[in-house]
């Protein structure tokens, strides 16, 4: 999962990496850590139990973005969305149902956004970003919806038929967004077509085939063309 959340900063990278972007991704890593101790807390309502993790990876990320946000004062418009799509983690989680596909929906579009505050954070337009935090979110949307169909609800045809139609929407998104985009695309859609067809396989050989994927995407999405901002 780690290496997916580390996509859309990695490949927004390709519009220029400046000094910020190291206090950005320390903020952005203990983010997540503060924010997986505090939903924790959320759902078991046991905050002393992570009191010390939240409070320790929250200043840790303070420190990064709080001069990062100073340098940049666009990177504060991103704000309320984060607001918003941490609140529905935490509803989720208050109602035991963190593994629900909106669920992992909102965390993914949160991961995605990262592709357009890295180019901000280099001084250009938000919008710079918008084709690579397209692709990212399509990847890891389908990402969500593919692995619920392989552990969760292994074996439901209703899970795996809702799988192949997402990827091969998916597929002619990101083929419209960049025609090369179909190679790795085409490659999801295999994957989320064979895999569940094969015995039942574990959490590490599934997440394996998602790095290599999350590898190839990358490799596109740093050199491909994407419109005039990749000029």
């Amino acid at each position: 999962m780690w290496a997916m959340l580390l996509l859309p900063y990695l490949a927004g990278l390709r519009y220029g990496a400046v000094w910020l972007d190291v206090p950005l991704l320390i903020g952005w890593l203990s983010g997540l850590l503060m924010s997986h101790h505090a939903l924790l807390a959320v759902k078991t309502g046991r905050w002393r139990r992570v009191r010390s993790q939240v409070l320790a990876f929250g200043a840790v990320c303070a420190a990064c973005l709080v001069p990062v946000v100073a340098i940049r004062p666009a990177l504060a418009w991103f704000a309320p969305a984060f607001a918003v799509f941490m609140g529905v983690n935490a509803a989720f989680c208050r109602w035991g149902n963190e593994r629900a596909t909106l669920n992992g929906v909102a965390s993914v579009t949160m991961a995605s956004m990262m592709a357009m505050i890295v180019p901000v954070t280099a001084g250009l337009p938000w919008t710079t970003g918008v084709p690579i935090a397209t692709a990212t979110w399509l990847y890891l949307t389908g990402t969500v919806v593919h692995v619920k169909a392989m552990i969760r609800e292994y074996g439901s045809r209703r899970q795996q038929v809702i799988s192949v139609t997402y990827h091969a929407v998916a597929l002619a998104a990101a083929t419209a967004l960049q025609p090369w985009f179909a190679v790795p695309f085409s490659l999801m859609l295999a994957r989320t077509v064979v895999m569940p067809r094969r015995p039942r396989m574990r959490a590490p050989v599934i997440g394996i085939v998602e790095v290599v994927l999350t590898l190839i995407l990358l490799g596109f999405l740093l050199t491909v063309p994407l419109g005039a901002a990749a000029a």
